[in-house]
């Protein structure tokens, strides 16, 4: 690669008349001595690309050329001599001093994918609605092809058809000081009307490298800045920052696409896109124009989708891409700057979908999650939104739906506006007059006009959040008082949630690690599943209910993969909790007799532990877990600091029997004989759930007989007697005492 140096000169005019072309062909050189295109490029060759900028003078000048020598004499040292047309273009005068460099990593003249002309002929011959004939882009391709090397600002003086125009380049490449040699058949010209040529996109000044603030992302946009700024200074410390690269990765709706695009917008470069269906011949021709056409962009949206597992060449893609990576990060080194080429990549999850030979400091190590928004965060995105609501009402509304949605993306919360909007639509058309249009009470009458308070909740409910989709989910629809009895688990669940809710300063100050983890253990069928459920309804938290069975998988890391990614969604969808049933399965002791018989279980175990070993990173997350047998339980998982609560559900006493009794008989007919206080003594010794069976069972018999004319749809007290006599009692004395001295060696330890 050659050497970047700088060579100090003078503008002259060509000595050499006959090099002043009509047809523009070699406008875009600069001739210079040979020593100092040596000194400029380490070679002799001509038409290397280069930047020339004015030293002096109160207008700052800098424009792109080509370096070349006269064969035929050698022009004096510390001059630099350019043509006529060169100078109008570009403002440059004789005598003005100048600098000379060479672009880093910019060794050819790129080719010209784009050319924008701006028509500036006076007298408008071709009609005032300026519409041009197919002959104008063909005679300006054939000058430009004379021309050779393109650059903005040359003037063209084109004939066809008896008509001359005059067309100004204003662009090569979405660029207004850069040159790009033509290709015809390959270069598009585009041409432009006067009045609008400042205002089209393709030849703004250069932007900078900075991202617009992004609703409900507040702290990653800051991150992402100050990667990009990297790109816009000397570094004080080059090793710190040593990877063109980034990644930004987070579910399905979280902004990923949207972050590529405001970068893509910043009008900083030219923007290269690598798709996932790009062969890896493209994928190294766009690496390859990118590094040409510095400053640049390499973007890349869902990576994963480029190297899928079952890819032949996936890893061919990933060397040539950590390849490049490297080679711009031994450029960072000798330049003590990073080179002019931004790499970024979006991914779901960075662990998972980036190769571990990638995650490299001089490659794709630097990187930002896109979480799911908290409340804050969605009545920011839902305001970004702007729903059309009567103002009176729209503050209070929003604020209700962010807290509503837990668990929603941004994508989501944009569906909900749009379905909102949908709805009055739809409801504006079914109340019309003849004319499809609402009937106005006056003739000032708009409230119709305004999406309601009901129609977004109405489009909320119709909208099950992203961070829920792709799990095992079992959505609790039980309150406090399907639960019947319990008033001591009922009060520990409440006083958690209501410590998990509290964002009170003295209260965090005071308990700034509250207790996130509690262990249900009892017999069976005492309520401790429901009473789970229960907890995560009246709470509003997504609930997350896992069977340790599910989780074992029988292909090596799997398991220990399942139990990274539920923590890592309950973080992402928090408030929540995460219940697991059976945990015993799981979480049984790694010694003695009731050891794991599995180094699949032994590692899925581990994994559970290291998780909840960061609750201080768990905020919102609430643990519980429920076991018939505490004694299988590994110690490790009993200590503080995983479930720091362990709570014991037996079988229901006289007042909570009661209670049983009248959930699950509550909205059935019953006879004047049934006693509720005679049937919960008698009913000593069973659990809530067979208790929940005598009455369903019952229930059955009744309706059995109603089929067959035999009766009312009653329950009666001799009914429920005959049910409770055919169902048997599965918590025995020696079970309940083992739960107990259980119990009290726990809490001797």
């Amino acid at each position: 690669m050659p050497p970047t140096k700088t060579v100090e000169a003078k503008v002259r005019p060509l000595a050499n008349q006959s090099l002043e072309k009509a047809s523009l062909q070699g406008a875009a050189r600069l001739y210079v001595n040979r020593d100092a295109l040596i000194a400029l490029t380490g070679s002799l060759d001509n038409g290397k690309p280069c930047f020339v900028a004015r030293a002096d003078g109160d207008v700052p000048l800098k424009r792109e050329g080509s370096l070349w020598v006269l064969t035929d004499k050698n022009i004096s040292p510390n001059v630099v001599m350019m043509s006529r047309a060169f100078q109008e273009a570009t403002g440059f005068k004789i005598g003005d001093a100048v600098q000379i460099t060479t672009p880093e990593g910019k060794t050819e003249v790129e080719d010209a994918e784009e050319i924008v002309v701006q028509d500036t002929t006076e007298d408008d011959e071709d009609g005032s609605d300026w519409k041009y004939p197919p002959s104008w882009e063909s005679t300006i391709a054939g000058l430009l092809n004379k021309a050779g090397e393109v650059f903005p600002g040359m003037t063209l003086e084109a004939n066809a058809s008896k008509l001359r125009r005059t067309f100004k380049v204003l662009s090569a490449n979405s660029r207004r000081a850069s040159i790009a040699r033509f290709r015809t058949g390959s270069t598009a010209i585009r041409i432009v009307k006067q009045d609008v040529a400042e205002a089209d996109h393709a030849v703004q000044p250069r932007g900078d490298l900075s991202i617009a603030p992004v609703p409900g992302m507040a702290t990653q946009t800051k991150h992402i800045n100050n990667f990009l700024s990297n790109f816009s200074r000397q570094l004080t410390f080059p090793n710190a920052r040593r990877s063109c690269g980034y990644v930004v990765h987070g579910g399905h709706g979280t902004g990923r696409t949207f972050i590529l695009e405001r970068i893509a917008e910043t009008n900083w470069g030219k923007v290269h896109w690598i798709k996932p269906s790009d062969k890896l011949a493209a994928i190294r021709e766009i690496f390859k124009q990118a590094q040409t056409q510095q400053p640049s962009m390499v973007l890349i949206d869902d990576f994963e989708k480029l190297i899928p597992s079952d890819r032949q060449n996936r890893d061919a893609i990933i060397e040539t891409l950590a390849d490049e990576l490297d080679g711009l990060s031994a450029r960072t080194k000798t330049l003590k700057a990073l080179p002019q080429l931004v790499i970024v990549v979006t991914c779901t999850d960075y662990y998972t979908d980036i190769p571990v030979e990638l995650q490299n400091i001089t490659r794709l190590r630097a990187n930002v999650a896109l979480p799911i928004p908290r409340a804050p965060e969605r009545l920011e995105i839902l305001k970004y939104h702007d729903p059309p609501m009567y103002p009176a009402e729209k503050d209070a509304c929003l604020e209700e739906i962010a807290n509503k949605t837990h668990a929603y993306n941004c994508k989501d919360l944009s569906y909900i506006v749009s379905d909102a909007m949908a709805l009055r639509e739809t409801a504006l058309a079914q109340e019309g007059g003849p004319n499809g249009q609402p009937e106005p009470d006056g003739p000032n009458d708009q409230t119709n006009h305004y999406v309601t308070r009901e129609d977004m909740l109405a489009a909320q409910r119709g909208i099950r959040p992203a961070a829920m989709r792709d799990i095992n989910l079992q959505p609790p629809i039980v309150h406090w008082t399907d639960v019947g009895g319990q008033e001591e688990v009922k009060k520990r669940l409440s006083h958690m949630i209501r410590l998990t809710k509290n964002t009170d300063p003295k209260v965090r100050a005071f308990l700034p690690k509250p207790p996130k983890g509690l262990l249900l253990y009892g017999p069976p069928g005492c309520s401790k599943t429901l009473s789970a459920q229960a907890m995560a309804t009246e709470a509003s938290f997504n609930f997350f209910a896992v069977k340790a069975a599910e989780l074992l998988n029988m292909y090596v890391g799997e398991s220990e993969r399942a139990v990274r990614d539920l923590f890592q969604r309950a973080r992402a969808a928090s408030p929540s909790i995460i219940f697991f049933d059976e945990i015993d399965s799981m979480g049984g002791t790694r010694a003695g007799p009731g050891a794991a018989k599995t180094a699949g279980g032994v590692n899925m175990l581990t994994s559970l532990l290291t998780e909840m070993d960061g609750f201080e990173s768990l905020e919102g997350v609430l643990i519980l877990a429920a076991t018939n047998r505490p004694d299988a339980m590994d110690p490790a998982l009993l200590r503080p600091g995983r479930f720091d609560h362990i709570v014991y559900v037996g079988p229901p006493e006289q007042a909570a029997r009661e209670a049983v009794f009248n959930v699950h008989l509550r909205g059935k007919t019953l006879a004047p004989n049934v006693d509720i206080a005679e049937l919960a003594r008698l009913a000593e010794g069973y659990s809530g759930a067979e208790i929940a069976s005598i009455c369903s069972k019952t229930a059955e018999e009744v309706h059995r007989r109603y089929l067959d004319g035999e009766g009312e749809l009653e329950i009666s007290m001799d009914g429920l007697l005959a049910a409770m006599a055919q169902q048997s009692k599965g918590i025995t004395k020696d079970m309940i005492d083992g739960y107990e001295r259980w119990a009290q060696r726990f809490k001797s330890k």
